[in-house]
């Protein structure tokens, strides 16, 4: 599948008139408001996509995927979703509710060959709806839950098996297990999600990864999409990374052993595929991932007179926007989130390979709504296929200078340097033009966003600046 090309609405102004229009300069203020937003939050790298109704309305990558690599965020760019992947998890366990194969109110000892038993109510049940909803009582034990280099190596079944059962090497009744009763608290539970993934795995007769490739990714036309570093092009993945005293670390590609909670790797567009799809009662390009009364049942509230917030995974928030159905995620050096406004029908996504606050930034989107969406991008579908209404198109992004943010000069990449330099605003108006050099001054520009085009009159090499 061709990936969409990079496109907002402020690179259709760099190649035409400097005469900015409404949407260029709302454009323009927003790009200058993430980017100030990724350095002051120490995100490294950031894609975005707005869907309203069955089209994309705007999306936009920043930032770098690799640091060290000054790799750009793009639309082919990987990202590990963290508690994202929850939904997609949840989403295969209700494809086999909708099938018959399981029911939701099933004991979970009915679908997986050990026995999952609360220590100290051992005569209660917990079901498939309690470990979606976050009810089961079962506990997380981060002593027990390593992150590997890599790939995990250990089976899901055998890692589940010797955490919840009473026979198992790592079973711990205080500390894997809540005391309260199953049913009667909520509390948010990755091994209860990574037990949902396993009955998918038990009752479809095939690995979990295996059973989303063939019943999810394909239908959905997710490429670039794996549970596992082994099924994705690892040098497109954005490397995760935290902050700490003034300094970005490289965390490394990790996985762990229970994945289905949150282990995804997909990129922004394919994303958007999955959330439209929800967005859309289940249907995706004529296809029904889900029938239309499962789908919407995973964004009722599932356990209202616990936490009516909470439906099948799916949780519920309300702002000055709108109403929200959603999940975000958080791991090392990952923050990600996706929602959508049923309503409105209205879905936005972000992933980040940092561990900063990008709500404010999402906010700004959301302010910004009226004005981005303007301009249909492209319509949701197997193949996404930007409308082209010039003979080129230049990638924002295409050539990194560094450093970026810079202070009070930049460099450019060996043999990126031709013909001349010129830095615009982030409305098009030209503040700096120059013969290339390997090494531009830019002490004489304000702190702000910036464009760079680097080429003849074609202009055929751009990327983004921060001048700090």
């Amino acid at each position: 599948m061709n990936e969409l090309k990079t496109l907002t609405s402020f690179a259709l102004l760099l190649f035409g008139s400097l005469c900015p229009s409404p949407e260029a300069s709302a454009q323009g203020a927003l790009d200058t408001y993430i980017s100030s937003q990724m350095v002051t939050q120490h995100i490294s790298g950031l894609a975005a996509v707005l869907v309203k109704d069955d089209a994309i309305v705007w999306y936009g990558n920043y930032g770098l995927a690799n640091r060290d690599l000054s790799t750009p965020v793009t639309d082919s760019t990987i990202f590990m979703l963290a508690s994202v992947s929850k939904t997609i998890t949840a989403t295969a366990l209700m494809q086999l509710v909708e099938d018959g194969a399981v029911g939701l109110d099933d004991p979970v000892n009915h679908h997986i060959p050990f026995t999952v038993v609360k220590p100290n109510h051992p005569d209660s049940v917990i079901t498939i709806k309690q470990r979606l909803a976050h009810t089961s009582s079962i506990q997380d034990n981060w002593d027990l839950m390593p992150y590997t280099v890599g790939d995990p190596t250990t089976p899901l079944g055998d890692f589940l098996f010797n955490y919840l059962d009473a026979s198992g090497a790592d079973y711990d009744p205080a500390l894997n297990y809540n005391s309260f009763a199953p049913n009667s608290t909520y509390q948010y539970c990755n091994i209860a999600y990574a037990l949902c993934g396993y009955v998918v795995e038990a009752v479809s007769g095939m690995p979990f990864n295996t059973y989303c490739n063939q019943n999810i990714f394909q239908p959905l036309c997710m490429d670039n999409t794996g549970w596992f570093l082994s099924e994705v092009d690892t040098t497109r993945v954005a490397r995760p990374y935290t902050y700490a005293a003034g300094t970005y670390t490289d965390a490394g590609l990790y996985g762990y052993a229970d994945y289905p909670d949150g282990m995804l790797h997909t990129t922004a567009l394919s994303l958007a595929k999955f959330m439209y799809t929800h967005m859309n009662h289940g249907n995706f390009d004529g296809t029904q991932l889900l029938e239309t009364a499962t789908a919407d049942l995973m964004v009722v509230p599932a356990v209202p007179d616990i936490d009516a917030a909470v439906g099948l995974c799916f949780h519920t928030y309300d702002d000055a926007y709108g109403t929200w159905w959603g999940h975000s995620g958080g791991d090392m050096g990952v923050s990600t989130n996706m929602d959508f406004d049923v309503a409105t029908n209205t879905g936005m996504l972000i992933l980040t390979n940092g561990e900063g606050n990008f709500w404010p930034i999402r906010n700004r989107i959301m302010i910004e709504l009226d004005e981005l969406i303007n301009e249909h991008v492209a319509d949701i579908a197997c193949t996404i296929v930007l409308p082209v209404s010039t003979p080129e198109l230049v990638r924002p992004a295409e050539v990194q200078v560094y450093p970026n943010p810079a202070e009070d000069h930049f460099s450019l990449p060996a043999g990126t340097c031709v013909g001349v330099v010129r830095i615009t605003d982030m409305t098009g108006k030209l503040v700096l033009s120059q013969q290339c050099s390997s090494r531009i001054d830019v002490r004489q520009l304000d702190p702000g966003t910036y464009h760079v085009l680097i080429g003849n009159d074609r202009m055929e090499r751009v990327s983004r600046l921060v001048k700090l």
